[in-house]
């Protein structure tokens, strides 16, 4: 990854992260290592990323504010993945706004819409008066919508097949000499020992199945914020590809050299980078929220031009958090934009 190293160092910091041994949880499956500490990105002892603004650093397990917050929930853009320092993240810019609370940020990355929902849900009680709550996600559901038996039992989630394998034995294979109901469908699946048919599903289809979800997951989130008089606000994460940008000389270097050094990771986004998938999934979550009295912005919408953005396809340099964090603060903002269709 010599681009990568070159023109974005900070990046060897996270691929450090995430190259422990997965931390896995009750509930949640995994969630970010903790206690992480390194000049780009630190965290407190359950994992979640500090706000700093200015000299104040603060998170949910960390000099957690007493006052009124608002969260943010998420996968790796709102994690901050790629950012220069924590106080680069989106919700490290957002809290430096007139008038703004303190943001916590619960979000992880590879998380699907319902381990959003679950880690709020898990530490409700921790947390003080919320006044907004803001879910920048969306690309994990529609990318595990296309891994086998994605529309069975409650779904499928990122490094399933890791999981199954701390279950005791890394063979797989011998997992299928235990009863079926202790094993689970994508190991059986992995092993060759139920091949049965492919069901995998279409681009469509799984644009149709991960809005399913995701729109689920905003109603049990909209339930738990109800008692704490909080706004819910998405915002659909955005892709290189969906933006339909004119790639800056950095973004290109960077996104090919991933797709050529990392394929097999990439493989899983590239059937879901059609035009016809983003307009439609755009589309369901756009209706999905208006009919849930959810303000609704679309990321690609606002990263379009020549400035450099993209780290890779899926992932914002600090001038697009800046973007995004703009837009989210008018959407916040008392007689600001409500949100778009």
């Amino acid at each position: 990854m010599d681009q990568q190293a070159k023109l974005a160092p900070q990046m060897k910091h996270y691929e450090e992260f995430a190259s422990g041994e997965m931390r896995w949880l009750p509930y949640l499956m995994f969630f970010s290592r903790a206690g992480y500490q390194s000049p780009v990105l630190t965290t407190d002892s359950g994992g979640f990323r500090p706000t700093e603004v200015g000299d104040q650093r603060y998170s949910l397990l960390q000099d957690r504010p007493s006052g009124e917050v608002s969260v943010m929930l998420g996968a790796s853009p709102a994690f901050g993945w790629g950012a220069v320092g924590d106080a680069n993240t989106i919700p490290s810019l957002l809290a430096r706004e007139p008038g703004s609370p303190p943001w916590l940020n619960l979000s992880a990355s590879a998380f699907n819409s319902t381990q959003e929902l679950l880690v709020f849900m898990l530490h409700r009680h921790q947390l003080p008066q919320i006044r907004d709550i803001v879910v920048l996600a969306g690309l994990n559901n529609l990318v595990v919508a296309g891994l086998p038996e994605a529309g069975s039992d409650y779904g499928q989630f990122f490094f399933s097949g890791e999981f199954f394998t701390q279950l005791g034995n890394p063979d797989l294979k011998k997992y299928y000499q235990q009863p079926k109901w202790a094993v689970g469908r994508l190991a059986r699946r992995l092993t060759g020992a139920e091949p049965g048919p492919d069901r995998t599903l279409s681009p469509l289809a799984r644009s149709e199945l991960a809005a399913e979800i995701q729109a689920r997951d905003l109603d049990r989130l909209l339930e738990l914020a109800a008692p704490t008089g909080a706004k819910v606000h998405f915002m659909l994460q955005p892709t290189a590809t969906w933006t339909k940008k004119t790639l800056s000389p950095e973004e290109k270097l960077l996104i090919d050299e991933v797709n050529i050094e990392r394929s097999a990771l990439w493989t899983m986004f590239t059937p879901i980078l059609g035009d016809d998938v983003y307009r439609d999934y755009r589309d369901r979550l756009a209706a999905v929220c208006a009919r849930r009295g959810i303000s609704f912005l679309d990321a690609s919408a606002l990263l379009g031009g020549d400035e450099w953005l993209f780290i890779d396809q899926a992932h914002i340099t600090d001038a697009g958090n800046k973007r995004l964090a703009a837009a989210i603060s008018e959407m916040l903002t008392p007689g600001g934009a409500r949100g778009e269709s």
